[in-house]
């Protein structure tokens, strides 16, 4: 379940077994007597049932019914007599156990015990239930008549409580004991066979077999048609199936199954909860249907919808720490995916408290938790890693360590013990800890140098691994040897691949051997000829070539990011390559091809991130051709899970259809074609042709962490090397103290000498066009000064902003777009949700479960001077706006189109976890059958018409602005471009709404008068500044507004009103000369 990428976490999801219930034995009137009961408590009709219940026993009693009595050992130890509290539920289920082990009879003697051991796995008491279920064994041996022995299910049961103890190794056992024992069995018991299937199809998933496992469940599913048709039949087992079936889906690749399927078992467990009386059989439900939700939340996880994720999981463990009992193992499962949750939206503080917890409470419990254990020790040593705290990583991985060896025994390993391994030794060579680090990575190399792994892909995966480690280390020549031995073992005819997917899987680890051994090859070498660079080139060439065919098979945010990851360490090594080969040589096309691969990078990563999404759709394209695409790509996919022989033939004709279908995609949707799959390494040495008249165009590019700037004129262009230390120590300064003036003023100033200075001579243009990367995204480079300012007002002389019309892009490709600028017949139109307290009251009364509760809508600042902005510009422009309830998404996606100016004044999240979920927010709509969120992912622009001269998004917060700087904004940008607006004007960061508010209002006054948008967008912050009093010049306040792409004036329609007016007034003169006449007369 561990990730090899370790910025991002797996969340755990739970596959459920199904434990055997209540037997079968009682006659009608006992269901009718318990019913009844069971009724006077969901009315809370405490004394009344009590009563009830003493006469119904005192009657079986009477009568010595040893049959019935058994019946209500569930009932006395009922949680709701008890008020709630397990140990006296527990104290009086004994009591009367010990009353019918008086009738010496073996079979109550086993019924009373495994009665009691539910009660105890309610209570929390999961180890107590396992030992209480082997005594009922030991009994169930000495009865003759095997259906009422029911050794079977039994040794089910035994492997249910095991599995919930987290030794599956033992829960295998004990399933397969189950089965054994079934097979024997002459009468086949449908109940029973449907629980074997299904304890058999995890199995199969916990042996990674996922053909056999979805077969068996698919058996459980059949079994459920030949039983009696009541609650538990109809709703509670079929849900079970479906939930890891659901999990089986999920890790198939088939996301959008998985999550459609839980929302449905979430459903069937309500159900059941709505309708079943057992007390002990709707708090399982409950249960299963929290960890439905949890598995939910994993699923949203693993596509990056890190948010949702963990809204959902949030809900789950606060439901179960009100619902369960404090001991119930449930809710440290909870705390520790939790905490996982909490790694994937990069809060590691609420992480590391929430697996404290989790630790705690096994520290502390009365069960024996080993997988839950180690998950728990594991994602601590990962947090306190993040939190650069080494020395409790060390000490977490020792521990999960330890734990791992004393259970699986010396000189064991299992394939998820190694992968611990990998990631132990990686952390050591990341501390430089080397004697761990190389012990760990040989013990893991020499084991599978002796073991079925030798010639595999797990032997693959820890030779390279070992050579990491030393490159990590610095033993470059190690490293090299290793990673030569990784290389071979890719032609060694005599590699086992156990099926298709693992070859398809060695060829595409590649990339990372070959570049480790590039690496090594370039730090051994202290001659470095241009022969020998451009060998290193060729061969990162390869690895270049392997990751651009993996995008097309990307299955779940991990791929995604080992993906993006492998692409950034190779495109920055090869960018180094060729920086030294244009130092060595002079010679421009080197540094062409630079910027050519860096370039191609940024789109690199915009697509993988596309290709993720099962359930895109895009503007003007089809959709029998977008499900043709989908169907294709999940036939790839499929070609590699499902063959088992090693034959790379129907992997080559499905492969043979794609390329097809990408031909006839070229030829008869481009645009499309171009945006996601054409070569994006297109040549830029023609880009100087490309530049605007009379601008300039600065490129900042991060290599590894160091950073240079291009500037790039009509004439050609130049390289400058700059000091990031510096940059990076400013920025962090301006960040933490934004309102100190005096302070900032050395900071803005210091971050002038590091980032402008050096390039000014090479800029003679008053337009720039500034194209950042990585964290620079986070940076108004028009609030940078000449001189330590001392006060706000001289932003106004000494800014860039007062020295340069600044624009922004977000790639050099777009500089040669020669698309002219169209002129549409509408000026404006503008959608402002407001989200007034009216509103959110509407729609909270609109749901009704808490769980589909949105409440980050509930917590959304109203934005009363967006709206008067809107309507001041809705006159000025002649224009349209949808205002507060009107706004919605399905408003928005039928109106906004062909307008030249889209105003969207709502809030917006710029999300560089995962860029493709960047969102704007609507206004919830009141439209009972209305499917839709109110928002308005990235993803889902592609398939919006938003053809516009300029689009106005000025409410954008960015989260998380330090990791994956810039991502969201390049995301919504290049949607936002794709979909048809010229340009965009958006803030860096989240800027105070009235001062946006009036700058954008002097901005729309510029842009009436015809001035070009760059230039508009200047004039009016430098206004704006002229009149603005006290804090409120703070560059927080207006600085954060840029403008990117395309800057040209835009061509207004001029309302035709004058014309009416002056014709009206004409004929009222003609008229008051004509009477004045006849006056006269």
């Amino acid at each position: 379940m561990k990730t090899i990428f370790k910025d991002v976490v797996t969340i755990f999801v739970v596959l459920l077994f199904i434990g055997s219930f209540h037997t079968t034995w009682s006659q009608g009137s006992d269901i009718q007597n318990i019913a009844y009961i069971q009724k006077l408590l969901d009315k809370e009709a405490m004394t009344e049932a009590r009563i009830e219940l003493e006469k119904q026993l005192d009657r079986y009693r009477t009568e010595k019914n040893t049959d019935s009595l058994i019946k209500y050992i569930a009932l006395v130890g009922s949680l709701k007599l008890a008020n709630g509290n397990h140990d006296v539920a527990i104290k009086r289920a004994e009591t009367f156990g010990k009353e019918l082990n008086q009738y010496q009879i073996p079979f109550v003697d086993k019924e009373v015990l495994l009665e009691l051991a539910w009660i105890y796995d309610d209570a929390g008491y999961t180890k107590r239930a396992y030992t209480t279920v082997e005594k009922a064994l030991e009994i169930a041996k000495q009865i003759e008549d095997p259906r009422k022995a029911d050794i079977s299910g039994i040794y089910h049961n035994l492997g249910y409580l095991a599995s919930n103890l987290g030794d599956m190794a033992m829960a295998k056992a004990l399933y397969t004991m189950s089965i054994k024992t079934m097979e024997k069995e002459q009468t086949k018991d449908y109940e029973s066979l449907h629980k074997t299937y299904n304890a058999l199809g995890g199995m199969m998933w916990y042996s990674a077999k996922l053909d056999s496992s979805l077969y068996y469940f698919n058996q459980a599913y059949k079994m459920l048609e030949q039983v009696e048709k009541n609650p538990m039949n109809s709703y509670y087992r079929p849900a079970l199936v479906k939930m890891n079936m659901a999990v089986l889906n999920h890790a198939l690749g088939h996301v959008d199954d998985a999550i459609q399927a839980s929302k449905e078992v979430i459903a069937s467990f309500q159900t059941f909860i709505e309708i079943s009386t057992d007390e002990s059989k709707k708090l399982r439900a409950l249960k299963h249907q929290l960890a439905a939700i949890d598995n939910l939340g994993s699923f949203y996880h693993s596509i990056g919808e890190f948010e949702r994720a963990d809204e959902l999981i949030s809900y789950s463990y606060r439901k179960k720490l009100k619902t369960l009992a404090p001991e119930d193992n449930n809710i440290t499962i909870s705390q520790i995916i939790s905490a996982q949750a909490k790694m994937g939206l990069r809060d590691f503080n609420a992480a590391n408290n929430l697996i404290d917890q989790a630790l705690y409470r096994i520290n502390t419990s009365k069960n024996t938790q080993f997988y839950w254990h180690a998950s728990a020790l594991s994602t601590k040593a990962t947090i306190s890693d993040e939190l650069g705290d080494f020395k409790n990583a060390d000490k977490y991985f020792v521990e999960a360590d330890s734990l791992y060896r004393q259970s699986l025994g010396k000189n064991e390993y299992t394939r998820d013990y190694l992968d611990e391994l990998i990631d132990m030794s990686l952390f050591y060579a990341k501390i430089q800890d080397t004697e761990k680090a190389i012990s760990l990575a040989e013990e893991c190399y020499h084991f599978i140098k002796t073991s079925d792994f030798n010639n595999t892909l797990q032997g693959f995966h820890h030779i390279l691994n070992l050579a990491e480690v030393h490159f990590k280390l610095k033993h470059y020549k190690d490293a090299q040897a290793y990673s030569n031995e990784a290389l071979n073992m890719l032609n060694n005819k005599n590699l086992t691949t156990t099926n298709f997917t693992d070859s398809i899987q060695i060829q595409y680890r590649k990339p990372k051997a070959l570049l480790i051994n590039a690496k090594s090859s370039y730090y051994l070498n202290t001659n470095k000829t241009d022969t020998f660079l451009k060998e290193l080139l060729n061969q990162l060439n390869d690895g270049i070539a392997i990751l651009n065919q993996r995008k097309e098979i990307i299955k779940s945010y991990d791929d995604l990011s080992l993906l993006i990851t492998e692409n950034n360490e190779l495109f920055d090594f090869s960018k180094q390559i060729l920086l030294d080969l244009f130092n060595l040589t002079d010679n421009q096309a080197y540094l062409s091809k630079f910027l050519t691969l860096h370039e191609s990078s940024v789109y690199n990563r915009i697509r993988s991130r596309l290709n993720l999404k099962n359930n895109l759709a895009f503007a003007n394209i089809p959709k029998e051709i977008i499900a043709r695409e989908t169907y294709l790509k999940s036939k790839m996919n499929a070609s590699i899970e499902s063959a088992t022989d090693g034959s790379f033939e129907t992997f080559f004709n499905t492969n043979s259809n794609w390329n097809s279908f990408l031909d006839s995609l070229k030829n008869n949707y481009p645009k499309y074609y171009k945006m996601r799959y054409a070569s994006i390494e297109e040549p830029l040495n023609k880009l100087h042709k490309h530049i605007p008249e009379n601008t300039t165009v600065v490129r900042y590019v991060f290599n590894d962490n160091n950073l240079c700037a291009i500037v790039l004129t009509e004439n050609g262009k130049q390289i400058f090397k700059l000091n990031y230390e510096t940059a990076k120590n400013n920025i962090l300064k301006l960040t933490e103290n934004p309102f100190q003036i005096k302070s900032n003023g050395i900071h803005l100033y210091n971050l002038y000498k590091t980032l402008w200075k050096p390039l000014e001579p090479a800029i003679a243009t008053k337009k720039v066009i500034i194209i950042p990367d990585g964290e620079l995204f986070n940076l108004s480079f028009e609030m940078l000064t000449d001189k330590a300012i001392q006060s706000y007002s001289e932003f106004t002389t000494n800014s860039l902003l007062a020295k340069h019309i600044v624009s922004y892009n977000y790639s050099l490709f777009l500089l040669g777009n020669e698309t002219k600028t169209i002129g549409y017949k509408e000026n404006f139109i503008a959608f402002v949700p407001e989200f007034n307290d009216k509103m959110k009251e509407e729609y909270q009364i609109k749901i009704k479960d808490s769980i589909d509760l949105d409440k980050a809508y509930l917590t959304l600042l109203p934005q009363p001077f967006t709206k008067d902005l809107a309507e001041k510009s809705s006159h000025l422009f002649n224009g349209d706006s949808f205002l507060n309830e009107n706004s919605t998404e399905h408003i928005f996606k039928n109106s906004a189109k062909e307008h030249k100016i889209i105003h969207i004044g709502t809030h917006a999240e710029s999300n560089n976890l995962s860029p493709e979920l960047s969102r704007l927010v609507f206004a919830k709509s009141t439209d009972a059958s209305s499917k839709e969120d109110g928002y308005l992912y990235t993803y889902e622009i592609y398939n919006i018409n938003l053809s516009s001269n300029l689009a106005i998004l000025t409410a954008c917060e960015t989260g998380k602005p330090s990791y994956q700087a810039g991502e969201g904004m390049i995301s919504l940008a290049h949607a936002f471009n794709y979909a048809g607006s010229e340009s965009i004007l958006t803030s860096l960061w989240k800027v105070d709404e009235q001062s946006s508010a009036e700058i954008i209002e002097l901005f729309y006054k510029n842009i009436k008068n015809g001035m070009d948008k760059d230039l508009a967008l200047q004039q009016a912050k430098l206004s704006y500044l002229t009149t603005a009093k006290g804090r409120t010049m703070n560059p927080q306040y207006w600085a954060g507004l840029v403008l990117i792409g395309d800057t040209s004036p835009i061509n207004l329609t001029t309302s035709n009103n004058y014309l009416y007016w002056i014709l009206g007034f004409a004929i009222l003169s003609i008229l008051l000369i004509i009477l004045k006449r006849q006056d006269n007369k």
